[in-house]
């Protein structure tokens, strides 16, 4: 099987793994990473299903099955202790190692993730592995955000383009499946995490439609959380420079402990 789409973006330092989320790929941290590379050396990968790695197997598309492949992809790059950064799904896979082996992970940093929040909602999980239709993909794609006009024409069409390629609508149904069945499960894992020692950080959008935040399973997985105004789903796309002002901090002060 061939691996991950994987790449070092540079910096030096602690290893730092960005994780992106549903229908994503890791072009959607380019708002962020330089800023980040200045305190950790920086990975990114596409997702089994995603991005380049489009034609890795999904396995049966659960979290654990996806976090599985994302360690396999740590071991094959030589990294062993990490701290990870993961969007939505990407959070929920961050979660999933970070309870599989805890001594791999530095740190724990989650932009809206799944298991945390009130969604993923389903109805926009189920449509946009179905999308064809140029109007209705602004539409969907639009509900990510605070400020729609962010979701422009090579937006659309990117994202067209990559579920037109082989096997992409199939396998994010079998993800979205999973994740929208999974959400008792990743609260659990959440609250198994909130009771340990683990360095955490939360990010969310104010103004979030698609995973908003749940307020008691947030206080239980405690960690320092930080609020991003006029902000949907996608801060670090939104509001890069808000995001950054919490990350940062974080990092430094977790890479002296």
């Amino acid at each position: 099987m061939a691996g991950l789409a994987f790449k070092t973006l540079g910096g030096e330092g602690e290893d730092l793994l960005l994780l992106h989320g549903f229908g994503a790929d890791r072009l959607s941290w380019i708002g962020i990473s330089p800023d980040l590379m200045t305190v950790a050396r920086v990975h990114a990968l596409d997702l089994p299903g995603h991005g380049d790695s489009a034609a890795v197997p999904v396995g049966d598309g659960g979290v654990p099955d996806l976090a599985r492949t994302v360690r396999a992809a740590l071991t094959s790059a030589g990294i062993g202790r990490v701290h990870l950064l993961g969007h939505s799904l990407g959070g929920a896979i961050a979660m999933q190692i970070a309870a599989d082996e805890p001594e791999r992970v530095s740190s724990l940093a989650l932009i809206a993730p799944a298991g945390l929040g009130d969604g993923p909602d389903p109805g926009f999980v189920s449509a946009l592995p179905g999308l064809s239709d140029f109007a209705e993909a602004e539409a969907l794609l639009k509900r990510l955000v605070a400020r729609p006009q962010l979701i422009n024409k090579m937006t659309v069409q990117r994202l067209l383009g990559h579920l037109g390629r082989n096997g992409v609508r199939e396998a994010l149904r079998k993800i979205g499946s999973k994740l929208t069945a999974a959400s008792e499960d990743l609260k659990a894992l959440a609250d198994g995490i909130g009771r340990s020692a683990m360095p955490r950080l939360l990010l969310w959008g104010s103004e979030d439609r698609i995973n908003p935040i749940n307020e008691p399973a947030a206080a239980r997985f405690g960690g320092l959380l930080c609020r991003i105004d006029a902000a949907g789903h996608l801060p670090h796309v939104e509001a890069a420079r808000q995001s950054t002002a919490a990350l940062l901090p974080f990092y430094r002060d977790s890479g002296r402990g």
